[in-house]
């Protein structure tokens, strides 16, 4: 009986140790900054402006429009500019990958 008190503590200790850890990793990795290995800092004064500017940039790197529900590769490629935009067709995230 012991025994199996002993060994269910253990192993809610654990499990609760396991959700802590996952969640403080989380929060750092969203702290982490990204290098600007494609220049999404010079772009970024297109947050906030219609997909619609879009059409009338050239862009010298790889880039790619996500809106909401697209479908989109996973790999991942530093120099590629990936622009997202909300619902509402407005730019709200410049970022690389």
């Amino acid at each position: 009986m012991n025994k199996t008190l002993l060994c269910l503590s253990a192993l809610a200790v654990l499990s609760l140790t396991a959700c802590q850890n996952h969640a403080d990793t989380a929060k750092n990795a969203e702290s982490v900054q990204q290098p600007d290995t494609c220049g999404a800092a010079s772009f970024s004064y297109l947050i906030g402006k219609p997909v619609s500017v879009l059409d009338g940039l050239r862009f010298s790197q790889p880039m790619r429009h996500i809106a909401p529900n697209t479908a989109v590769t996973m790999d991942y490629r530093a120099e590629r500019l990936n622009i997202e935009s909300n619902d509402k067709g407005v730019i709200s995230r410049l970022y690389c990958a």
